[in-house]
């Protein structure tokens, strides 16, 4: 007994500032975790081990699940590191180069001669970055579609971040190798370092530990975000993992498993840029070079970097739309290297007062849209994404310390007045209008096609939050829901062709004809729909 106990003195001696930071973070997430601002799992290592792995939130919240350390989650973007460490160690046994051009691989692309493997990794092949799920289907689909579109520069001449890249360096890792994209990243990368549970086909995965994506999540209630047909967006952003498996990943650069050294250089380097490797972001900060790759899509967000010269890894996964992932990043850096940080006070808010806040607010220039859900103040500026806010006061909101929402009075004492202050500095005052949300129908199925504006649906007298077309003449095609003509805020069908989500799959309109459609908002988390043949 006394040995354990030397022991255990020894290695609190030796690692006390490891425990304050541990007690610092746990501190920090309790608090986004309390204000429902946080579902996911974060992890923070220093010179190879984990001083900090945490998981927060629901994986099912139909079901009450709570995440785990082991929670599957989509990393998306993150997936483009793997591409590019292939494509790297394809070099490194002769079977390609960087330099090689994608007239090589592809004849008939147009410029195709001009532009190098080593543009497509690195962002700067003026290929567009142009991968709607429709046109992703097959190599097939996607190359008849993206070389029918003229380059957005001439290659190797500027820097735009581009998927369409990727997509193409994943076929032609399949050319090179002989297999499929996604085995040649389990032979090259999963199988090598033991990342067992990472992969692909995500919505296929039936893993207890799968972690749903959510647009809105909180304990009462939630909705499912898009969930994409296909294996979308294949080589730039369709993998899966853990953030004890994407730590293997982080490693293998430390140990040289996968890549040699010069390599690892190599993609670690910025190329024509400031700021992006060969599929790598690369910064530098306060003199320190980081290296990661961030990533994102519906219902989830995935941040990871290293900072070479400490050894500091930080993942962190998220499985909400609104989750404050970017707010929570720094401050963890922030613990980590003693700079000073802000851990916000969760004020206990009042539901009535909350529910007086909702409205659309007019700047004049633009609109600001706040509705209340289970407890969360959520906001959007016209042609912008939704977010949450987090709860200083009844009236008091901030995303951070620099970008703060604050409800006043307006002459009559009612809270009709919301102002906005910018991280730049910047301030909008929006004024509440007394007016109901503009929902209208758009796509090739209306009137002003998917160019136009929007038909607008009328609002029922006695229910404002449903609207409608009766006996309304609709063409053979497709349509969406979209508020006040904003592509910032527009409805379609999920993957299972019957619930409603967030920039998702058009609804389509079988053939021409008298409709009636609904929309019904009287849930805004989870609207119904009706689109049907007029009766005769």
């Amino acid at each position: 007994m006394r040995t354990i106990l030397t022991c255990l003195m020894v290695l609190l001696a030796v690692n006390p500032l490891f425990s304050q930071k541990t007690k610092q973070l746990e501190q920090l997430l309790a608090a986004y975790d309390q204000a429902g601002q946080f579902s996911g799992t974060v992890l923070v290592a220093e010179k190879g081990k984990i001083i900090f792995e945490k998981s927060y939130g629901y994986r099912n919240a139909p079901k009450k699940e709570k995440t785990t350390n082991n929670s599957l989650y989509r990393i998306f973007s993150t997936t483009k590191m793997f591409t590019a460490t292939v494509i790297l160690k394809l070099e490194e046994e002769g079977k390609l180069s960087l330099n090689d051009k994608l007239s090589k691989y592809y004849p008939k692309f147009p410029k195709g001669d001009s532009i190098t493997i080593a543009n497509l990794l690195s962002h700067t092949s003026g290929i567009p970055n142009d991968t709607a799920s429709e046109n992703t289907v097959d190599e097939e689909t996607f190359m008849k579609f993206i070389s029918t579109k003229p380059l957005d520069f001439s290659p190797g001449k500027k820097w735009d971040y581009s998927n369409s890249g990727y997509y193409i360096l994943g076929y032609i890792i399949k050319k090179v190798t002989g297999i499929d994209y996604d085995k040649a990243i389990e032979s090259y990368i999963l199988k090598p370092l033991q990342m067992n549970h990472t992969g692909f086909h995500f919505n296929n995965v039936t893993d207890e530990n799968k972690a749903f994506g959510y647009e809105f999540l909180s304990d009462n209630t939630s909705n499912e975000a898009l969930r994409f047909k296909t294996d979308h967006p294949f080589a730039a952003g369709a993998m899966y993992s853990t953030v004890e498996d994407l730590f293997k990943f982080n490693e293998s650069f430390k140990s040289n498993t996968i890549l040699k050294k010069e390599t690892i250089a190599k993609m670690f380097t910025t190329y024509l840029n400031d700021h992006y490797g060969l599929g790598s972001t690369v910064l530098t900060v306060d003199g320190k070079k980081r290296i990661g790759h961030d990533g994102g899509g519906p219902g989830y967000r995935s941040r990871y970097y290293r900072v070479l010269e400490d050894d500091i890894c930080i993942i962190v996964f998220s499985n909400s739309d609104l989750s404050h992932t970017d707010d929570i990043v720094p401050k963890i850096e922030n613990i980590l290297y003693n700079k000073p940080y802000k851990i916000p006070t969760v004020a206990k808010t009042n539901p009535k007062q909350l529910k007086k806040l909702e409205g659309i607010y007019s700047t004049g220039a633009t609109d600001f849209y706040v509705k209340v859900v289970d407890g969360q103040v959520l906001f959007r500026e016209k042609g912008y994404p939704t977010c949450s806010l987090f709860p200083i006061s009844n009236t008091s909101f901030q995303l951070d310390e620099n970008f703060t929402f604050t409800f006043k009075p307006d002459q009559t004492g009612k809270m009709n007045v919301l102002v906005v202050k910018f991280r730049d500095g910047s301030i909008k005052t929006g004024t509440k209008k007394n007016a109901n949300y503009l929902w209208g129908i758009i796509g090739n199925a209306t009137p002003g096609g998917w160019d136009g504006k929007d038909t607008p649906l009328q609002v029922d007298s006695h229910h404002p939050n449903l609207y409608f077309l009766k006996n309304f003449h609709l063409k053979k095609g497709n349509l969406k829901f979209r508020v006040d003509n904003d592509w910032g805020y527009n409805l379609g069908l999920n993957n299972d062709g019957k619930t409603i989500a967030l920039n998702a799959y058009d609804f389509p309109i079988a053939e021409d004809g008298q409709y009636d459609i609904v929309l019904d908002m009287s849930d805004p988390i989870k609207p119904q729909y009706s689109i049907k043949k007029s009766a005769l």
